[in-house]
């Protein structure tokens, strides 16, 4: 069953980039999916990672506060911050 709230988007082409809270890069990864609300991501490596942290999207240019919300396979599910939370 799909939980969702907002459509979804495969976008396997697309790069980009994960920082931990401080702005520290830890890993580049690639966007499998996307919605206004999340994404699924493949890291490209299996370092840990903290549940709280930024994607940076190359392609768009933006940055974006997230929570990962699951990780399986090697690939993670992350939950973007509510604008008015994001920093």
């Amino acid at each position: 069953m799909d939980k969702r709230c907002a459509k979804r988007w495969r976008s396997h082409l697309r790069m980009a980039k994960l920082f931990d809270r401080s702005q520290r890069f830890l890993v580049d990864c690639r966007i499998l999916d996307l919605s206004a609300t999340g994404a699924r991501l493949k890291p490209q490596s299996d370092r840990p990672l903290p549940l709280e942290l930024h994607l940076q999207d190359e392609v768009m240019e933006v940055s974006k506060r997230a929570t990962i919300v699951w990780i399986r396979q090697g690939e993670i599910g992350i939950r973007f911050a509510a604008e008015s939370d994001a920093t």
